[in-house]
Parts: C-alpha cells; sequence; structure tokens
C-alpha cells in the first residue's frame, strides 16, 4: 500500500509540477508569438475545452482497461504536450499543442482523482486532501523550476522527459481497481450507467470551487497593484498567500476528516473561504487583502478533493471512474466562469466588487456541505 500511494502520490505532484512549469511561461510566449490578451485567452478557452473532453476519454479508457492506464497515458500525454509547447514554432501550432496538453490534462486531473478514491476506499479512511497537497507541493516546484529561466524549448523538453520518466516507473505500483469494474466492450465503457444526482450535486460544488480558485489565481495579483496600489514585489504575494494557505490545509485536512467528519471539514472550511474572501473585499491596503488570501486559500482548498472523495463513495463500484470522469468537467467550467465572470463585474464597475464573486461562490457549499460523507462508509472496492 505504501508503494501505491507514493505512486499515486507521483502522479498528483507530476500534474502540479507540468502545469505551473508550463502556465508560468505565458509571458514568454507572449514575446515570442507576438501574442494580445486575446490571443491567451483563446490558448485558455482551447485548453479547458479539450481537457473536458480529456476528462471523458480517461473515464472510457478507465473503464475499458484501467484507471491506472488511464493516468500513465494522461502523464504521457501532458508531457508530450509541454514539450510541443517549448517547440512549436508558430503560433496555429502552438495551439495545437496545447490542444495536445489540454486533452491530456483532463485526462490526468480525472485519472489521478480515480486512483486517490480508488486509495482511499482500500485504505478506509480519508487520504485524498493528501494527494491533493502533492499538487500544491508540485505547483511550488514547478513554478521554482520556471524561475530557472532555461531556454523555453530545452527547459519544457527536460519537463517532458522528467514526467514520462517518473510516470512509467510507477506505473507499475498503481491501484488496481475493483474487481468487476472493467468492461470488454467500448462501446459499453462509453455508456456505463451513472447515477446522476451525485455527480451534479458534487460536479456543482466542484464547478463553483474552481470558478472561486481560478477567478483567484487569475485576478489577485491585478486587484493588488490595480485597486490596492501594491509595490510591485508585492503584487505576486497575494496568490502566493492563497497557495500557502491551500497547501496547509489540504496537509491537514485528511486529519481533520478523521476526527470531525467530511461534512464538517467542508462546512468549516467554506465558511473560513467566506470570511477570507470577505478580507480581500474589505481590505484598505494590501497588508490587510495578503492575509485575508491565505485565510481564502487555508479555507476552500478541501473542497476539491473530499467532493471527489464524495462522488467515489456515493455511487456503485462500477460507475466510480466514469462518474468522477463526467464530474470532473465542472472543473473546466468553473474554471471558464471564474475568470470571465470576475473579469466582467471588473470592468463594469471595480476590482474590489469584483471580489465578492469568489465570497458569492464559496457561500453555497455551506449548504450543500451535510451531502458530503466519511470515507470509512464508501461503497466503492
Amino acid at each position: 500500500m505504501d508503494r501505491t500511494r507514493v505512486a499515486v502520490s507521483t502522479g498528483f505532484l507530476l500534474q502540479g509540477f507540468t502545469f505551473a512549469a508550463l502556465v508560468t511561461q505565458t509571458p514568454r510566449l507572449q514575446d515570442r508569438f507576438d501574442l494580445g490578451e486575446g490571443d491567451v485567452t483563446v490558448l485558455l478557452v482551447v485548453v479547458a475545452v479539450v481537457a473536458g473532453l480529456g476528462s471523458v476519454l480517461a473515464g472510457v479508457l478507465a473503464t475499458r482497461r484501467s484507471s491506472g492506464t488511464a493516468l500513465t497515458t494522461s502523464l504521457v500525454g501532458i508531457g508530450a504536450g509541454a514539450a510541443l509547447v517549448g517547440w512549436a514554432p508558430s503560433y496555429p501550432l502552438l495551439v495545437a499543442a496545447f490542444t495536445v496538453y489540454g486533452i491530456a490534462l483532463g485526462g490526468v486531473d480525472a485519472s489521478m482523482n480515480m486512483q486517490g478514491v480508488r486509495v482511499e476506499a482500500l485504505r478506509g479512511r480519508s487520504v485524498m486532501t493528501g494527494f491533493h497537497a502533492c499538487w500544491s507541493v508540485g505547483g511550488i516546484v514547478g513554478a521554482g523550476y520556471a524561475a530557472l529561466g532555461l531556454p523555453l524549448g530545452a527547459g519544457l523538453s527536460v519537463v517532458a522527459v522528467v514526467v514520462v520518466a517518473l510516470a512509467v516507473a510507477s506505473a507499475r505500483h498503481l491501484a488496481a481497481d475493483a474487481p468487476g469494474t472493467q468492461v470488454d466492450d467500448l462501446a459499453a465503457a462509453a455508456t456505463i450507467p451513472v447515477p446522476w444526482r451525485p455527480v451534479l450535486l458534487f460536479g456543482l460544488v466542484i464547478c463553483l470551487f474552481y470558478a472561486a480558485d481560478t477567478g483567484t489565481g487569475t485576478w489577485s495579483s491585478v486587484y493588488l497593484r490595480e485597486a490596492l496600489a501594491a509595490p510591485g514585489w508585492v503584487v505576486p504575494l497575494g496568490y502566493a498567500a492563497y497557495q500557502v494557505g491551500a497547501l496547509a490545509s489540504r496537509v491537514v485536512g485528511d486529519q481533520l476528516v478523521r476526527r470531525m467528519g467530511a461534512a464538517r471539514v467542508v462546512a468549516g472550511g467554506s465558511a473560513v473561504g467566506v470570511v477570507g474572501f470577505a478580507g480581500v473585499v474589505a481590505a484598505p491596503d494590501a497588508t490587510v487583502a495578503v492575509p485575508a488570501f491565505l485565510v481564502a486559500g487555508l479555507g476552500i482548498a478541501v473542497i476539491a478533493p473530499l467532493s471527489f472523495a464524495a462522488v467515489g463513495a456515493a455511487v456503485p463500484p462500477e460507475a466510480a471512474d466514469a462518474a468522477i470522469a463526467r464530474m470532473n468537467i465542472a472543473n473546466y467550467v468553473g474554471a471558464i466562469l471564474g475568470g470571465a465572470v470576475i473579469g466582467a463585474v471588473a470592468q463594469a464597475g471595480s476590482l474590489r466588487l469584483a471580489f465578492l464573486v469568489p465570497l458569492v461562490l464559496v457561500a453555497p457549499i455551506l449548504l450543500m456541505s451535510r451531502s458530503f460523507v466519511d470515507p470509512r462508509s464508501t461503497r466503492v472496492g
């Protein structure tokens, strides 16, 4: 089990590492291809849309083969996509490279959570927030790697080699799927019956979380710079503080679930997140806003992993992988909505009012927190 947990943790870490190493290259890509904000938005939307497709394909592959196969294949895909982005010679080929990356990204997001839910079922206790903490660690490492300033093509090729090598090395230690959860026919794998109520319920939670999360990542620096007139060195600290809070809550989240239950942890996290975003909106300057971003991350970061665990516990074993894959689509819907809605409110009024949006998005999760169950009652596996 220890090797399995390390292997699954590696998958989460590699996804975070690749994502951070790639998205932090946006300014360099803008310089290379003379991209405006509209061009960058097109790339982001392309990635989000095709990631939804990748999530569905991962669900089919998982039910046809295994979630471990889906994860390994998708990790190889994000490595290849990163390398293609690094060497793309033109904007159309850059879009094509991001399309490859986006499809694989959706596959990794879905299949790593399938694996996490499987490990949780085997252990009979909460482990999902710890896996998502590994994603956060990977993101920090990836951002640090990008800061080295290696040539774009060579730097992202190194990322690809590391990801592919570790993905292949970890593959044999990934969790085996529950007996009887695979089907032999491809058409049957694509149409496996899934109870829609838990998928829609927890999918809504995922959508609300990622809308708030993505909106914070997209607009926190702009808010500090333009609304609060923060000096340049302070501007990145809002999102950095948010991520520090997220990592801290995910590290201790599983222990809290074991002591208090998932419902109370989600309710408490949502309440703390609302307080944090309220602090962001009310902040007179960056000295208040930056700690408020930390509080927001500390509160809401446990919501996503516990949502994946909850949907895995709420459906029959044979439907778990497909349910997770379909619910994961809400991730990308939320990501698009979060950045767009906050941006629209900012253009119509002010950035301060715009940060009421994540506050309003997180608040309803309090009402849905009772639907979360203790992982010990899971029926997966």
